[in-house]
């Protein structure tokens, strides 16, 4: 029997179940969803089919009240499967007005809006009544490779920082990378497996789903992969996708493009992390470009064929993969804080990889570094130079680091964090 590790997501999932009729748990396959909400339900109904038991879906289709039978809070699980249901779910909730926590959901893609003869499939947003929680893969500190000795949140009222002496090696980094937050890859003999797994399903049977009444060209959505991967956590622009993604010399459109990357998002796989637009005017003007990630690091890492031997060849793109490690992280981390992650760059060609900004509007820069002892005082120096232009002065300014032995702070009041010690 598998055990399950607490989520970062636990306790608002218990709060909305006490303040909404129906959650929809929502984000990539294999991220836990299912088992979080099983911590939770009374009775469940799995639209996947089990061994040795006929297909639900056909069951379904026959007599849809079996989808709803079960004592509440009642799971039903990969609902996009028969999205008709959403109404019935909405109808449902409306019904028993004034209860909470009838319905936990789960889905891995949202569902076609409309089916092939272009008859609507849901007919109601479900705004009111069906709340929907995003759930990432597992951060560092869920998987338990972070100490959590440095909160966040406390850095926001000027904490100290202590923190044991650790040496966290170039191979561990790597290591957590190609595993990346899958709870089913955390002790496996090969951990870049089920990435590579997905990134093949990804190609195949899924596309089928979603789009099931259009013709995908998959060795050009393959390119488009491998461009995506490519520019894992830069700025890239839809052109520049296009034109990287050229065969023969043939580039995608723009439209293509587009249509690529909503795939990717209906099926939660890639998260954009958009540029911090301050409420106080800085005294330069702002780029609006979105950084692009995937969900996970490990699936730019799977695409592009990384392992521990060439990515110890090839430290500019293991920075970007750290890059794209520690983001993830920091956005898990300010999401569960109540807060929203972001990146800063101005036409000045200044910037902070990352600003995580609380609801109250405190927010601060962050500068991500694989190293420690070449990286960190350029980095505090770019941090400082970005802090000075912002007329609402940043709560703290902070380097990440993946090798940094222990977590400071600098006599610039600049924090050295390493990743492997954080904690919302």
């Amino acid at each position: 029997m598998n055990t399950y590790l607490p989520r970062l997501i636990d306790n608002k999932l218990d709060t909305w179940l006490k303040t909404s009729g129906a959650i929809l748990v929502a984000g990539p396959k294999w991220t836990g969803k299912t088992m979080t909400c099983e911590q939770r339900a009374e009775s469940a109904f799995y639209f996947t089919r089990r061994p040795g038991e006929s297909d639900p879906l056909e069951l379904a289709k026959v007599d849809s009240s079996i989808i709803f039978s079960g004592s509440k809070p009642h799971l039903i699980d990969e609902w996009q499967l028969m999205p008709e249901i959403w109404d019935m779910i909405r109808a449902d909730v409306d019904t028993h007005r004034g209860e909470r926590g009838l319905y936990l959901l789960t889905g891995s893609s949202l569902p076609p809006q409309k089916n092939k003869r272009g008859n609507e499939k849901i007919r109601h947003s479900g705004a009111g009544r069906i709340s929907t929680l995003k759930m990432s893969t597992m951060s560092l500190f869920e998987t338990g490779d972070s100490s959590g000795e440095v909160s966040l949140y406390s850095l926001f009222d000027e904490a100290d920082v202590n923190g044991k002496m650790r040496k966290i090696s170039l191979a561990e980094i790597i290591h957590f990378i190609i595993r990346g937050g899958w709870p089913g890859n955390l002790d496996v003999p090969d951990a870049s497996l089920l990435p590579r797994d997905y990134i093949e399903l990804l190609q195949t049977t899924e596309l089928d789903k979603l789009f099931d009444d259009v013709r995908i060209d998959r060795a050009r959505f393959k390119r488009f992969l491998y461009s995506l991967a490519r520019n894992e956590s830069t700025v890239c622009s839809a052109s520049t996708l296009a034109k990287d993604a050229s065969i023969n010399g043939k580039g995608l459109d723009n439209e293509t493009v587009t249509r690529y990357l909503d795939v990717l998002d209906d099926l939660f796989l890639i998260e954009n992390q958009e540029a911090y637009s301050p409420v106080f005017r800085s005294r330069t003007r702002l780029k609006i470009g979105a950084k692009r990630h995937f969900c996970d690091p490990s699936m730019p890492a799977a695409i592009i064929g990384a392992n521990e031997k060439n990515l110890m060849k090839d430290l500019q793109f293991l920075g970007f993969l750290f890059e794209s490690l520690a983001e993830h992280d920091l956005r898990v981390y300010a999401e569960a804080l109540g807060g929203k992650l972001y990146h800063y760059q101005d036409y000045d060609n200044d910037e902070a990889d990352a600003v995580i900004e609380l609801a109250d509007g405190r927010y601060a820069l962050i500068e991500i570094k694989l190293g420690y002892e070449y990286a960190v005082d350029a980095a505090a120096e770019s941090l400082l130079k970005v802090a000075e232009k912002l007329e609402n002065k940043p709560s703290f300014l902070a380097v990440v680091s993946g090798t940094a032995p222990i977590p400071l702070k600098r006599p610039d009041g600049v924090y050295v964090l390493p990743l492997t010690a954080l904690k919302p």
